[in-house]
């Protein structure tokens, strides 16, 4: 056994002198980044079949109707905090951490109070049921993201296996939880009331574990000013995304209905998650990109990207030919979904190059090259989904993500040749 384990390990060393990587880090927070993704997947896989085959098309797009808007009008809560703490703790900054914290929570008022606005609307239309969800949503998505920045804690400081240990806690409970209000109910009320609650209390309860013995000294005022900073600016860069990431759905329920919603829906559930994959494997770089110059990194930029692109070429594939046999057996009531599915996975090859650019620029602070990625690549998808979603709908939309993918990957890179050479004549 030891005599293995040493191959192995001497395999991983030649590895770093080939692809100038630091292979026994990757492969250790791969195993739990993708044990992690594992567990989501079943779980997500388990309540989408539940959704699937005993929620009623229309109600079921109904729901998701509601949990996009929520999000969509909650687009003000201080998102940008998530990257501050990162670049915070990979540099031994954690008493930042109670202060970003208690920043996202006065400052997500605004987005409650916007939520609470869409709850005030409905109730004057006599809309009960979008009230009432809303009113829920409106405390349940600021919340609930303010103290997800657990999340960021574990991942500034490489803690991915604790990470994974404490999803295989919270996954099945939320898993659970969903699968039993649909048991005893198709009331869309009381599954959001249950998405709201499990939201609220998990997050809660893993940020006070993670954060037990988190340095509590008083922070550098240096360092809480550019938390500030770096979390305002990335949230104005990102404000539009956030209203973006939900947009199609608004568009589809509006154009089409709760029905065709409800297959768009499971249509992009695999191609998603197989994209909060790339994420995770990606965010294994982020605390090592903080620490990082930018002319290191521009050593190996383009090989980082080309090996991430070789990966969701890899992932595209295997879905592609998957997807068929899933839906024939977990969702046989949506099998005009998978044509769509399969279209939508090709995005998988082309948005590992944006999400590590978009990494590189958070993780350097590079602000400007932020906003110029976020804010053009967000404003041409929007446009493209109002476009297109109108007119073509279910492929419209699919049109608009894969075109706007597209554009996004060249000017991401576009911008990154620009700025790391701005910024590093500026530096020198």
């Amino acid at each position: 056994m030891q005599s293995l384990r040493s191959k192995f390990i001497s395999l991983l060393r030649r590895g770093e002198r080939i692809f100038k990587l630091d292979m026994t880090y990757i492969v250790k927070g791969s195993f739990w980044t993708t044990l992690a993704f594992t567990i989501g997947t079943v779980a997500s896989i388990a309540t989408g079949i539940a959704f699937g085959n005993l929620l009623p098309k229309e109600s079921y797009g109904i729901y998701n109707y509601l949990l996009s808007l929520g999000a969509t009008l909650s687009f003000l809560t201080l998102s940008g905090t998530s990257t501050a703490v990162i670049r915070a703790v990979a540099r031994g900054y954690e008493n930042v951490v109670p202060a970003a914290l208690r920043l996202q929570l006065k400052y997500n008022l605004i987005a409650m109070s916007m939520v609470l606005c869409g709850a005030a609307y409905y109730a004057y239309k006599a809309n009960m049921l979008f009230a009432a969800a809303l009113a829920m949503l409106a405390f349940a998505y600021p919340i609930s993201q303010a103290f997800h920045i657990h999340y960021q804690v574990l991942t500034g400081r490489k803690r991915f296996d604790l990470l994974t240990k404490i999803s295989c806690i919270v996954t099945p409970i939320s898993m659970f939880s969903t699968l039993a209000a649909l048991l005893l109910t198709h009331n869309v009320l009381i599954l959001i009331a249950t998405f709201a609650f499990v939201s609220i209390v998990s997050n809660i309860a893993v940020y006070k574990f993670v954060t037990r013995d988190i340095d509590k000294s008083t922070p550098d005022p240096e360092q809480i000013k550019e938390m500030r900073r770096t979390s305002f600016h990335l949230t104005g860069a990102g404000l539009i995304g956030t209203a973006a990431q939900y947009i199609d759905k608004i568009v589809l329920f509006h154009v089409s209905g709760a029905a065709p919603l409800a297959i768009y829906a499971f249509a992009l559930a695999g191609p998603d998650r197989l994209q909060s994959l790339v994420k995770n494997w990606l965010s294994i770089a982020l605390p090592n990109l903080a620490q990082r110059t930018l002319p290191e990194i521009r050593q190996v930029v383009y090989k980082r990207i080309g090996y991430s692109m070789l990966i969701g070429a890899a992932l595209f594939l295997a879905y592609f030919i998957a997807a068929p046999f899933l839906f024939k057996l977990l969702l046989p009531r949506y099998l005009d979904a998978i044509l769509y599915s399969r279209v939508q996975a090709l995005s998988l090859i082309i948005i590992p190059a944006s999400i590590y650019m978009g990494s590189v620029f958070s993780q350097q602070n590079m602000l400007r090259a932020t906003y110029a990625q976020s804010t053009g690549s967000q404003v041409i998808y929007i446009l493209l989904v109002l476009l297109f979603g109108a007119k073509w709908h279910i492929w419209g939309l699919i049109a608009a993500s894969l075109l706007s993918t597209t554009m996004n990957a060249v000017y991401s890179i576009i911008v990154w040749e620009i700025e790391s050479r701005r910024l590093i004549k500026k530096n020198a």
